[in-house]
């Protein structure tokens, strides 16, 4: 059950009130003035405060204000002696969840009890799923942006200030306006799909950020619902794919090294062969059938070394006598 304070300094009304909410299984706890009232919430934490306007040492709007500064999730009901417009209005403007006025019937007590606790059960259940949700939001890699229908930005995550180089204060601000030096086309896709209203994907599009070098970004809009799928607005999720495609291109730049050519898969296997041993101080066994080629990997593996500047010498051993190919490619003694 529910954990409840009772703050007033009439001792009639803390018995009473205690009475009949322990009676219904609530852990009541009872504070008589401004101080001790403060102590017991810091203490117990409650659900409920039942608080009263008028108290010892201080007023009992200022332990509500003292509530909300320190952002305690507690529902306050004020309790009052003078139940004028003022009183009522101001506890209300402070985040009272209702008052209620003297006398106070046993009957009016549960009944405000178990409306204000059906309330805090659903406000906790959806600060729980909207916490939820800023922790997905918060934690997902790729740049998001919620719009609503007037293309003015709700909220967005970190990813996407990065990318896009938007301020934290950028919130509320429309999205055409922050996006106006950087010539993309996001701006283009964002009216659409609000003018549209259904998913629309782009592939590929180059992207000007407002801070930082070019980027290439795939793009997908997502229609914002309600519960009664009312469009309130759209969903933005940017894919940086820059890396991906100056790898692409890279590749497709690739089809030809010195005098080999080809872009096939296994010809870009050669290539990056030939890349890595290039500048190995080692000997490279060059294998293969006749004609495939050999003699230009040997080229292209001096061509990208270090040592490219420096001649190739190129010796064909089948020319050579078995008994004089050794002196031949590595001397020998005169007289020998």
């Amino acid at each position: 059950m529910a954990k409840i304070l009772i703050v007033d300094d009439e001792e009639s009304i803390r018995f009473t009130f205690e009475r009949f909410l322990s009676a219904k299984g609530h852990n009541v706890f009872i504070a008589q003035d401004f101080n001790e009232a403060l102590v017991r919430i810091a203490e117990t934490e409650p659900d409920l405060i039942f608080l009263d306007i008028i108290l010892e040492g201080g007023a009992g709007t200022d332990i509500l204000r003292e509530i909300r500064k320190k952002g305690i999730n507690s529902l306050v009901i004020m309790i009052t002696g003078d139940p004028s417009v003022d009183t009522a209005a101001e506890a209300l403007r402070l985040g009272a969840f209702d008052y209620i006025p003297k006398p106070i019937t046993q009957e009016a007590l549960l009944q405000v009890t178990g409306t204000a606790l059906k309330y805090k059960i659903v406000s906790d259940e959806k600060e729980t799923y909207r916490s939820n949700l800023e922790a997905i939001f918060r934690s997902v890699k790729d740049p998001i942006i919620t719009m609503d229908k007037n293309a003015a930005i709700i909220e967005m995550n970190e990813a996407a200030m990065d990318m896009c180089g938007f301020p934290r204060d950028a919130i509320g601000m429309e999205f055409r306006a922050l996006t106006k030096d950087c010539h993309g086309r996001c701006a283009e896709i964002l009216e659409e799909a609000i003018r549209r209203k259904e998913h629309i994907e782009a592939s590929r599009i180059e992207c000007h950020p407002l801070t930082g070098p070019s980027k290439i970004v795939s793009l997908s809009a997502f229609p914002l619902l309600d519960p009664q799928n009312v469009f309130k607005g759209v969903v933005m999720v940017f894919r940086d794919e820059t890396r991906l495609d100056n790898l692409e291109r890279e590749l497709e730049s690739r089809r030809q090294i010195h005098r080999l050519v080809g872009g096939s898969a296994e010809m870009q296997k050669v290539y990056s062969l030939i890349k890595a041993l290039a500048n190995r101080q080692t000997t490279v066994l060059v294998t293969g059938e006749s004609g495939t080629g050999k003699e230009l990997v040997a080229e292209a593996l001096h061509s990208e070394g270090d040592r490219h500047d420096k001649p190739l010498v190129k010796v064909n051993c089948s020319a050579l006598p078995e008994d004089l190919l050794e002196s031949e490619l590595f001397g020998h003694v005169k007289g020998a």
